[in-house]
């Protein structure tokens, strides 16, 4: 029986990554590294579904070692007291290891088309990885903001036939949701630093720029993913208590979630 509920896509996706996180960020609540909950339960999703095996390097465990190493960076850069120029570096760092994941699927496009398709999802993640790194003072904002590209990420995914990447969405949904309860139960937010920011910025930048090269998501789609982080910087959403501003913030996120979800089921209609 445990075996079999662990096959269940919606524990390996959902529910284990929630609860991973949950554990994670109660134990580490009073510091910031609590924030590692986020990548501590996509690890779990990835332990329980395609495991940590890296040979052949293919595009996706390129991309895997990519979000491993983002907290890394991300802790980092909170070492040397957050200096604006690392953030800038892990932004542009980012996009750079975007073109090299996505190396191979370029390489079979002629060169115009290969240039515009790496050029443009570089261009993505590094706007992402830079909103995220506007929201690393404010552990509210940052989880919320998680949810919804979790949530805007992963549908997208589902109707561009990726159930991978839907799998892997929910699973960075859920763990920043995680973290949005542990803060509502401290009743003070955490600061997420770096090392929040680009937990969630990364694996949300490259699973919508793994659907874009290695499923049907339409390229429309990834600059509507950033108005989630754009909508949660609201200047409303600064008022109230922990309980109400991740209320608002989370009805903020969803909103403009459903935007880039529009733009992958309008694709599906007119294909």
């Amino acid at each position: 029986m445990p075996n079999d509920l662990l096959q269940n896509p919606a524990v390996q996706a959902g529910l284990a990554p929630l609860f991973v996180a949950l554990v994670i960020g109660f134990v580490l609540r009073n510091t910031r590294a609590a924030w590692v909950a986020i990548i501590v339960g996509y690890a779990t999703f990835v332990a329980l579904t395609t495991g940590f095996q890296l040979e052949p390097l293919t595009a996706s465990r390129k991309v895997l070692l990519i979000i491993l190493a983002a907290p890394v960076a991300g802790l980092l850069i909170d070492a040397l007291d957050g200096r604006r120029a690392l953030a800038v570096l892990a932004a542009v760092g980012a996009a750079a290891a975007s073109v090299w994941a996505y190396q191979s699927v370029l390489q079979q496009k002629d060169a115009n088309a290969a240039m515009l398709a790496g050029g443009g999802v570089a261009l993505f993640v590094v706007v992402l990885v830079a909103l995220m790194l506007r929201l690393r003072g404010d552990g509210l904002r940052t989880g919320a903001a998680g949810v919804g590209l979790g949530l805007a990420a992963g549908v997208s995914a589902m109707l561009s036939a990726s159930i991978g990447g839907f799998m892997a969405g929910i699973t960075l949904a859920a763990a920043s949701g995680a973290m949005l309860l542990v803060q509502i139960a401290r009743r003070e937010p955490i600061a997420p630093g770096a090392l929040g920011a680009l937990s969630i910025a990364v694996p949300a930048a490259f699973v919508s720029a793994s659907t874009f090269n290695l499923a049907s998501l339409p390229w429309y789609a990834m600059p509507a993913m950033l108005l989630v982080p754009a909508a949660v910087l609201w200047p409303s959403a600064s008022e109230g208590g922990v309980l109400r501003r991740s209320f608002v913030l989370g009805v903020y996120a969803l909103v403009a979630a459903t935007l880039p979800i529009a733009a992958a089921w309008l694709a599906t209609r007119s294909g």
